[in-house]
């Protein structure tokens, strides 16, 4: 930010800082009213299901959530099946793709990025209660569609940049970066096909990429909200 003329920068730096609060406060309020926020804060559960695709491959797999901040993920191909859970502290790990087939526990930045992953409501909800950063940084084209830039910071020092849909309000595209084992790992995620459930947007098709390269994608067939999920399921697997 350039300061050419510092006696005008300092007058105008409260009425500027007003309109990008007052601007991200009225995006934020219509991206709420667009996926349904109200019904999400409803939901106790969420299960979703469908297929994970990575190098031509179809996994299927099944997602489960409960509050608090409770995740299981599992897929199956071939008769063996991986399992990621969470239970709000501790995470495990079983991959008997990689040759592991006891369950390991996740390291801190594993369970910081299942932390994220856990919050039922969005990063975005409540944002200043979480001890989060966001900013509104303009408008972007993404693909032909206009775009708000809202970008999250965690105390962290990890950023979460949302592309929000000028029109629809729907969040297109997020771009993650994360800081893991000392170096910073970035990836862009697509939303798209959403579906309404119960009065609540979720994205049908989930696409990542890396390097403008893609990595994987999920496609979700069901989803559930509010069935009865056991908490043992979030806990050490096999236990």
């Amino acid at each position: 930010m350039k300061k050419s003329a510092l006696f005008f920068a300092v007058l105008l730096l409260p009425f500027v800082s007003s309109v990008q609060a007052q601007s991200l406060d009225d995006i934020l309020k219509d991206h709420f009213a667009a996926i349904g926020q109200e019904n999400i804060l409803k939901v106790n559960s969420q299960t979703l299901t469908g297929k994970m695709i990575q190098g031509g491959i179809e996994i299927p797999f099944i997602q489960m959530a409960k509050r608090p901040d409770k995740v299981r993920v599992e897929g199956t191909f071939q008769g063996l099946t991986f399992i990621q859970t969470y239970d709000g502290k501790e995470g495990w790990s079983l991959n008997p793709f990689a040759g592991v087939t006891e369950p390991q526990p996740m390291s801190e930045d594993d369970l910081k990025g299942m932390h994220y992953q856990a919050d039922m409501d969005g990063m975005l909800w409540n944002w200043k209660e979480k001890g989060y950063t966001v900013t509104f940084e303009g408008k972007e084209d993404m693909e032909g569609t206009s775009c708000y830039k809202i970008k999250l910071a965690t105390i962290d020092g990890d950023t979460f940049t949302y592309y929000i849909d000028s029109d629809s309000y729907i969040i297109l595209r997020s771009n993650t970066k994360l800081k893991r084992m000392g170096t910073e790992m970035e990836s862009d995620t697509y939303y798209s096909n959403y579906i309404m459930i119960e009065g609540i947007a979720v994205p049908g098709k989930i696409e990542t990429k890396m390097n403008g390269q893609l990595m994987g994608a999920l496609v979700v067939d069901k989803v559930e909200v509010n069935t009865d999920l056991p908490d043992s399921l979030f806990g050490k697997p096999g236990v």
